[in-house]
């Protein structure tokens, strides 16, 4: 079957190339060299490719926003309803990205990557309201997807604010590039646009170089046959709440090591006592309660900081309480801004009433309960959480972890005996569940990528 529809799509492509349906070119861009993510890295320190790229993500993805664009793209014409994503593409594109992957910093490392590729096949596999969907929207959702993080390892996740392109507009770039030859432009299009989406900022940012960023129009709508038009930026975003918190499973070890990732960008030495002045946040992060602790924000003289009568401070969540509250926005009623559509897809709202399930049970045991820890639990949920092979700056991360765990008094260490054991059982629990949904596709594209499914979860086993 993989081989007919290779046939094909070969067919297409070549028809394309005949009567040039598939011929356009991005002059602003011609000196950067895409398929390195090195050389990606080095061309993003000129400052006229960083407008390229701007300019590049105005033109071709923004007039995505108006309604009748976008669904004339997810519609497509013939050649992209002939197009099937067969196993052999996934396999291209996976090979494609890989060196971009790769070079994912801790918490947006290979792991994670592998996680949310899992997270968004298990949602689309069997769900009788993604299945409405066009397919170039769903082929986009399972490529967005999977990808979404992908500029991580070329502009590190916690640089977002510098210039015009957050890490999902860059990713949006370096994906769109990088599939040229492999899936239809349309496909492309719309996965480089979910992708771009999929940070789901709520309100305009200004950059530090005074630019304003603006939100994505992330409007779920109906085409006239009842058709969900723009699900795929909602499938990339689901993919991410999936895997980004929710359940002891992946918010934990994330978390912990994307703190200390995060202040290791800013320049300090998490090995030494001054590791505290990152806000004083981090030995905050294995408090045994699921609490918001406030600091006095002081001024050069060292009194509080007073803003219209009002003392300042510092409001800093545990670990404990980013989990509860991912919890609490996954069943927010009326519905948050983050889950608003969740109740469309029946396997979205099945995935995340268990991990909101999980995380509840996990608050619970930390907070209620007390025994000998095993840190150790925790260093091996990180190592594979992290995927294999971990990187240098991965083990470095979980050495910091490590680092501060040990500042933690006993008796705050006791309380997470039980919660440490938890954490790596529900790990493997979870895995089970997205393997088990993927099995059970009925989707065409997610069936395609069943042959890959045990060789990409050696690597976070």
């Amino acid at each position: 079957m993989n081989t007919f529809w290779s046939i094909i799509n070969g067919l297409i492509e070549l028809i394309k190339g005949i009567f040039g349906a598939n011929r356009i070119s991005y002059p602003a861009l011609e000196g950067v060299e895409f398929y390195s993510p090195e050389a990606v890295k080095e061309a993003l320190l000129d400052r006229e490719v960083q407008e390229a790229m701007a300019t590049w993500v105005k033109n071709n993805l923004r007039p995505l926003e108006n309604n009748e664009v976008y669904l004339k793209t997810a519609k497509g014409n013939l050649l992209d309803r002939l197009f099937r994503t067969d196993t052999d593409t996934i396999k291209t594109m996976i090979e494609i990205m890989r060196p971009f992957i790769l070079l994912g910093t801790p918490a947006h490392d290979l792991g994670h990557h592998i996680m949310d590729a899992l997270g968004g096949s298990a949602i689309i596999s069997n769900d009788p309201f993604v299945a409405m969907a066009h397919r170039n929207e769903i082929d986009a959702s399972f490529f967005a997807a999977m990808f979404h993080d992908a500029s991580t390892g070329v502009q590190h996740r916690y640089v977002d604010n510098e210039w015009e392109l957050n890490h999902g507009e860059l990713a949006a770039v370096i994906f769109f590039m990088n599939s040229k030859d492999v899936l239809p432009l349309n496909v492309r299009l719309l996965t480089a646009y979910a992708i771009a989406a999929h940070p789901h900022m709520i309100k305009e940012l200004t950059a530090k170089n005074g630019l304003v960023r603006k939100p994505w129009v992330d409007e779920l709508f109906w085409d006239e046959n009842d058709r969900p038009v723009r699900l795929a930026v909602w499938i990339t975003r689901w993919t991410d709440r999936l895997e980004n918190g929710g359940d002891p499973a992946t918010h934990l070890p994330r978390h912990a090591m994307a703190s200390v990732d995060g202040a290791r960008v800013g320049g300090l030495d998490l090995h030494h006592i001054d590791w505290y002045s990152f806000q004083d946040a981090l030995k905050y992060l294995f408090t045994p309660k699921a609490i918001v602790t406030e600091l006095p924000v002081l001024d050069a003289d060292g009194n509080q900081k007073v803003k219209d009568g009002v003392p300042v401070v510092t409001k800093i969540p545990s670990m404990l309480q980013h989990l509860q509250g991912y919890a609490n926005s996954a069943m927010a009623v009326p519905h948050s801004p983050y889950n608003q559509h969740d109740n469309c897809s029946p396997n979205m709202g099945e995935l995340m009433a268990w991990k909101v399930a999980q995380s509840q049970a996990l608050i619970d045991t930390v907070t209620n309960t007390t025994g000998k820890p095993n840190f150790d639990l925790f260093v091996e949920l990180m190592k594979v959480k992290s995927g294999f092979p971990l990187s240098e700056t991965g083990l470095e991360a979980i050495q910091m972890v490590k680092d501060l765990w040990d500042l933690n008094t006993p008796e705050d260490q006791a309380h997470w005996a039980g919660g440490f054991e938890m954490a790596l059982e529900s790990y493997y629990k979870w895995l089970t569940i997205l393997e088990g949904k993927i099995e059970q596709a009925t989707d065409p594209t997610i069936k395609a990528f069943v042959p890959l499914l045990a060789e990409m979860t050696r690597d976070i086993k």
